[in-house]
């Protein structure tokens, strides 16, 4: 599906970006050093490799999940997509601060004046996309949202439709009754709070057991929301983003640790533990982010800008409202009567 062979797409960019910051990282010198010996430069580059890692592990899995006709993977496959589509994004961008001026330069410029042909600004410019086709991240946010949340949804949607009448209301309050009688207790105590759980995972089992404490702490934290704001949660788009940004990051670490595995590597199990060093760092944030925020304020602020308050900002530019053309197209049916041009390679 596009949704897998995107982020295949996304692995092969982030491993051309770590051949490239490699190679880069060695041959230049800045005060007497390579600059990938500089902490500030080794960070990046530890993180497009760390990040390579954790993106090709979690499109493998996703494949071989794919290869069993028996398997539903749409959560997945779309996870990955907006996980990779994501992640590659930055990675080129800090592939870009790595090459400094040459990673703004294009390619033939490069060429013209006797070094290698790097297209590193194009390939920011062409991964940009990924974020947006085959399911904006927004979209991509909402649907695996919507998958998440619907087998609550299929018990106690009538307790949140206001429309619902009583009755129907009463039979699903019964219904979500015995349901939740059986989930909520799975929320509270499981193996990742046993010490020397996951031990096969040798020195990632500790990752491992934050991966099912945080995923417990997630089900916990979107139970929470949904009673505490019912049908209006559909339209808290900020924190659904954020908890299927924590689900997408527990799914890469948990592919990660998988492999490190399998391969029993020494050279995986180092880039496995940074990516999930790294991840853990991002989800805690998340975490936080969830209830401490400015979701409400940035909505009211947008509001007034869309209304006009804030036009003084736009002081001092050559006005745009009078730029020729319309904002959208009108379309009409029949063959096109303008030129042809989109940008064939």
């Amino acid at each position: 599906t596009g949704r897998l062979s995107l982020p295949a797409m996304c692995v092969s960019a982030a491993k051309w970006c770590l051949s490239i910051a490699r190679q880069w990282g060695t041959e230049r010198v800045q005060w007497g050093l390579p600059v990938a010996r500089h902490e500030a430069v080794a960070k990046k580059i530890a993180f497009i490799a760390a990040t390579t890692y954790g993106l090709e592990s979690m499109l493998d899995l996703c494949c071989l999940l794919a290869d069993d006709d028996r398997n539903d993977i749409r959560i997945e496959a779309a996870l990955v997509k907006l996980f990779g589509s994501e992640m590659a994004w930055l990675v080129a961008d800090e592939l870009i601060q790595v090459r400094g001026g040459r990673g703004f330069e294009t390619a033939e410029s490069l060429a013209a004046r006797g070094e290698k042909g790097i297209a590193a600004e194009q390939i920011l410019r062409d991964l940009r996309i990924n974020r947006i086709f085959e399911g904006s991240t927004e979209i991509m946010h909402l649907f695996i949202a919507r998958e998440a949340v619907d087998a609550h949804l299929s018990v106690a949607g009538d307790i949140i439709d206001p429309d619902a009448s009583f009755g129907r209301k009463a039979r699903a309050g019964a219904k979500a009754g015995g349901f939740y009688a059986r989930w909520l207790p799975t929320l509270t105590v499981g193996r990742g709070q046993v010490p020397g759980a996951y031990a096969e995972f040798g020195p990632l089992a500790r990752h491992v057991r934050y991966i099912e404490r945080a995923s417990r702490k997630l089900s916990r934290e979107t139970f929470y929301a949904m009673a505490r704001w019912r049908g209006k949660m559909e339209r808290k788009q900020g924190f659904l983003g954020r908890v299927v940004d924590i689900g997408a990051e527990l799914f890469a670490m948990a592919a990660t640790c998988v492999r490190a595995r399998s391969e029993a590597d020494p050279a995986g199990r180092e880039l496995a533990e940074l990516f999930c060093q790294q991840s853990r760092r991002r989800i805690e944030a998340l975490f936080t982010a969830l209830w401490d925020n400015t979701d409400a304020l940035d909505a009211r602020v947008a509001k007034r800008v869309t209304e006009g308050r804030y036009t003084f900002l736009e002081e001092g530019i050559l006005p745009t409202a009078d730029l020729p053309g319309e904002w959208v197209a009108h379309y009409a049916a029949g063959p096109s009567t303008v030129e042809d041009v989109r940008r064939r390679l």
